[in-house]
C-alpha cells in the first residue's frame, strides 16, 4: 500500500511555489469565511453543542439530531476557550486550511488536479467559509491516505481514522465502506499473494472502523427529525434502489455551476441533455483508475452508495454530493506514483482509458472551480448575502425599543441563525415552546393560517409584555387569492386576502430585507402593534 507524502528532494522553487499557492487559496477562503453570513445549519449546530451543563449532558440532548457527534464536540470545546459564537468560523476555516495544506504540500497529485481542487466551491466555500460538519470528513480523508502505508501494517492507525470519519457525518460512513473495499481488493488482486498479517491488519481496521459505525448509528437514530428522511410511502423500495443503481450520476447534478442549474430548470430539454453528460463525466472519471483496478472498483461503490443514500434515506446537497469528488482525490493520491504496482494490470493497453478518464476527472474538477468562481462573484461583486440574518440582526441593535422583543417567524427554521447576531428570545410556533433549534418532527403543527401565526403573536405580547417581531417569508403585498403553500418538508402555510388584510391591520411592516444567493432566509420583519 502506498504512503503519500511530499517529494523528497523537491527543489526550492517547487516548495515555494507550493507556499504561495497555499498562500493564494488561504486568503480567498478566509476572505469568503469572514464575508459569509451564518445561516440556520451552521448556528443549530452551535446551539446544539452549547445545550447542557456538560458534554455527557449535550450528547444526550443532541441523540436522534441526524449527525454524529464529533463536530459538536469540537464546537463544545472551542467555544469553551474562546467563549465567542466566531468559534463557528474559526474552527472551519481551520480544518479547511489544515486539509488544504496536506494537499499542497503532502498528496501527491498532478498540479492539474491539486489547482482546480483549490478552486473548487467546495474547498474554498463549502467546506471552509460554510462551518458545517463536512470539511472535517476531507481532513480526516486526506489523514487517511497519508497513514495508508504505515497504518496497513497492523490496522490500527486507519482504523481509528475510519471510526472518526464516520463519526463526522452519516455520509462519510460511505467513505469509510470504499477506503475498506479498496484495501480488500488490493489484497486479494496482488500478486504474489500477501501474507496472513496484512490480512489481519485488514481485519483490524475494520473491527475498529465498525465500532465507530456502530457509535454513529446509535447517536443519530432513532432520529426525532422524522420529516427530514426521504419519504417512501407508497413507493417501491426495489425499483427505488435499482433507480439508484442504474443512474447515481442524476443524484450528482448540483456538481454543475448554479447558472447550468438555472438553465435546467427552465429548459426541459436542456436537463436531458446536461443529466446525459453529467453521466459521462462521472462514469468516465472512474476510468482516470483503470490501472488499479481496486481503486477503481472502491470509488464506483462509492458512487452507488451515497446514490443509494440520497434516494432511500436523505436527499443529498452540493455538500454531500461532493464528497465522492475528496474521494475520487484521495484515491487519486493514493495510486499516482505507484505505476509499477499496477504493471499486471496493463498500465499501457490502459493508458488511452485512464487519459480519457482523467479528462472526464478534469472536467468535473473545472465544473467546480465555475462554482468557486461564482460564490467568490456574489460575495464581493454582486454582493448578495447567503443569509439575512446578519442585517436583521444590525437592524435589532439599531432599535433599543426591541432589544427585549421575541421573535418568532414563519418558516420557523428562519429564526435557527438569530442567536448568532442577537440575543433575543425565539418562539418555535408549530412546537408552541420558546427555543432556537427547531425539532423536523410529525409531532407538531404541520398547518398553519396566517390567522394563526396573528394568534400566537398576540397570545405571546399579552403573556410576556414585551414587543413580538414576526418573520414571514412570503411577500404578503404579492398575493393575491388564497394559496396554501409548502414550507420545509411536510409544512404548510395557508393564507387569505382576508387574513392578510386582517395581519396588516394588526402588525407594521418595519424591515423588508433584500435578495439571499443559495437560500430562502431572506422575510419581511413585522412588528405587532
Amino acid at each position: 500500500m502506498a504512503l503519500m507524502v511530499s517529494i523528497i528532494g523537491e527543489s526550492r522553487s517547487a516548495k515555494f511555489g507550493k507556499a504561495l499557492i497555499f498562500m493564494a487559496w488561504l486568503a480567498v477562503a478566509s476572505a469568503l469565511c469572514w464575508s459569509e453570513t451564518v445561516w440556520r445549519d451552521e448556528v443549530r449546530a452551535l446551539s446544539l453543542a452549547l445545550q447542557g451543563d456538560n458534554f455527557i449532558d449535550m450528547l444526550r440532548q443532541m441523540h436522534g439530531e441526524g449527525h454524529p457527534a464529533l463536530w459538536y464536540i469540537l464546537l463544545r470545546a472551542a467555544y469553551i476557550v474562546v467563549g465567542s459564537p466566531i468559534v463557528l468560523k474559526i474552527l472551519a476555516l481551520t480544518i479547511a486550511a489544515a486539509a488544504a495544506y496536506l494537499l499542497v504540500f503532502r498528496l501527491n497529485l498532478p498540479l492539474s488536479i491539486m489547482l482546480l481542487s483549490l478552486c473548487s466551491s467546495f474547498l474554498i466555500f463549502d467546506y471552509a467559509a460554510m462551518s458545517r460538519n463536512y470539511g472535517i470528513s476531507m481532513l480526516i480523508v486526506f489523514l487517511i491516505v497519508l497513514s495508508w502505508e504505515k497504518g496497513t501494517r497492523n490496522g490500527i492507525l486507519p482504523g481509528l481514522l475510519f471510526a472518526l470519519l464516520a463519526n463526522t457525518n452519516v455520509h462519510s460512513v460511505v467513505l469509510v465502506g470504499g477506503f475498506l473495499a479498496y484495501w480488500f481488493f488490493d489484497l486479494i488482486l496482488a500478486r504474489p499473494r500477501p501474507s496472513v498479517t496484512e490480512y489481519r491488519a485488514l481485519a483490524t481496521a475494520t473491527a475498529i472502523a465498525a465500532v465507530g459505525i456502530v457509535l454513529c448509528f446509535v447517536t443519530v437514530y432513532p432520529t426525532f427529525n422524522d420529516t427530514g428522511q426521504n419519504d417512501l410511502a407508497g413507493k417501491s423500495f426495489a425499483l427505488l434502489a435499482l433507480g439508484a443503481l442504474a443512474a447515481p450520476s442524476s443524484h450528482f447534478m448540483g456538481f454543475y455551476p448554479d447558472r447550468i442549474l438555472e438553465l435546467i430548470v427552465a429548459y426541459p430539454l436542456a436537463s436531458r441533455i446536461f443529466a446525459t453528460l453529467m453521466s459521462v463525466l462521472v462514469y468516465g472519471s472512474l476510468l482516470a483508475l483503470a490501472n488499479r483496478p481496486p481503486a477503481m472498483i472502491a470509488a464506483a461503490l462509492v458512487l452507488l452508495g451515497l446514490s443509494l443514500l440520497f434516494t432511500l434515506v436523505y436527499p443529498g446537497g452540493y455538500r454531500h454530493q461532493a464528497l465522492w469528488l475528496v474521494f475520487m482525490i484521495a484515491i487519486t493520491a493514493t495510486t499516482h506514483f505507484q505505476r509499477e504496482k499496477a504493471g499486471v494490470t496493463g498500465v499501457t493497453a490502459a493508458g488511452g482509458i485512464v487519459k480519457l478518464g482523467r479528462l472526464c476527472f478534469l472536467l468535473l474538477l473545472a465544473l467546480q472551480a465555475a462554482s468557486g468562481l461564482e460564490k467568490f462573484n456574489r460575495a464581493f461583486v454582486a454582493e448578495i448575502p447567503l443569509s439575512r440574518s446578519k442585517d436583521f440582526g444590525a437592524f435589532i441593535q439599531s432599535r433599543p425599543d426591541l432589544k427585549d422583543a421575541i421573535i418568532m417567524a414563519d418558516p420557523d427554521y428562519l429564526v435557527e441563525a438569530l442567536p448568532y447576531y442577537v440575543s433575543n428570545r425565539t418562539y418555535l410556533m408549530r412546537e408552541e415552546r420558546f427555543g432556537a433549534i427547531v425539532r423536523y418532527t410529525r409531532n407538531a403543527r404541520l398547518s398553519l393560517s396566517l390567522t394563526d401565526v396573528l394568534q400566537t403573536a398576540r397570545r405571546l405580547q399579552q403573556s410576556e409584555h414585551v414587543p413580538v417581531i414576526v418573520l414571514l417569508s412570503q411577500r404578503l403585498d404579492q398575493i393575491n387569492a388564497p394559496v396554501s403553500l409548502r414550507e420545509s418538508y411536510v409544512w404548510r402555510l395557508s393564507l387569505t386576502p382576508e387574513e392578510i388584510a386582517a395581519f396588516l391591520s394588526a402588525a407594521d411592516l418595519v424591515k423588508r430585507f433584500g435578495p439571499v444567493a443559495g437560500s430562502d432566509e431572506t422575510y419581511d420583519a413585522y412588528l405587532l402593534k
